[in-house]
């Protein structure tokens, strides 16, 4: 965000909940070009979806800044204040399990209570305890970035722009789209 002030123009960072956003954009994309490597290759013919798959990539991306990222953020700062260590990323971290304790035990009782099919077995518990650990190892670090955001703001230093994230993501996913055909082309 840029801001005239006086007639000098003065740049600004960007928002966490918009670095959180670019961050969590950057790594479902690089998941997306990650997929021959878990056994998933795409028809030809499924290329014409692929601007669904990024409005859907987009749109996911925001709503778990919104409801899960931001939140771990806000309750890890919270955290460390209340116990007098101050903003430190091991809270952040630590409040993102906190955090993540309603999103995956709420489903967990009502599974339980109404005995439904959706927890059947103890191998669909297990399934969702895994889905909730990808969700926070893909979360963490957008919730730092977002963190480091915070923190950067309040001591008055730069924030990084998130075009800066984008393109040095960008670069990141080019060397992993990289690696990714050259595994291909190796296993055949």
């Amino acid at each position: 965000m840029t801001q005239l002030v006086r007639g000098i123009r003065q740049e600004q960072g960007a928002a966490p909940s918009s670095v959180s956003m670019a961050v969590l954009w950057v790594e479902g994309f690089g998941l997306l070009l990650a997929m021959p490597l878990f056994g998933v290759v795409p028809e030809a013919r499924s290329v014409v979806l692929l601007p669904l798959v990024l409005l859907a990539l987009l749109f996911i991306g925001s709503l778990v800044s919104a409801t899960y990222v931001l939140p771990s953020v806000a309750l890890g700062h919270w955290l460390g204040e209340r116990w007098g260590s101050g903003r430190r990323w091991w809270w952040v971290v630590t409040a993102a399990v906190l955090v993540l304790v309603p999103i995956v035990g709420l489903p967990l009782v009502v599974a339980f209570c109404v005995r439904g099919p959706a927890f059947s077995s103890w191998q669909d518990i297990l399934d969702g305890l895994l889905y909730a650990s990808a969700l926070y190892c893909i979360s963490i670090p957008a919730a730092l970035a977002a963190h480091s955001t915070v923190l950067r703001a309040n001591a008055g230093r730069p924030v990084r722009s998130v075009g800066k994230i984008l393109g040095y993501g960008s670069l990141v996913l080019l060397v992993e789209l990289a690696g990714v055909l050259m595994v291909s082309m190796v296993l055949g």
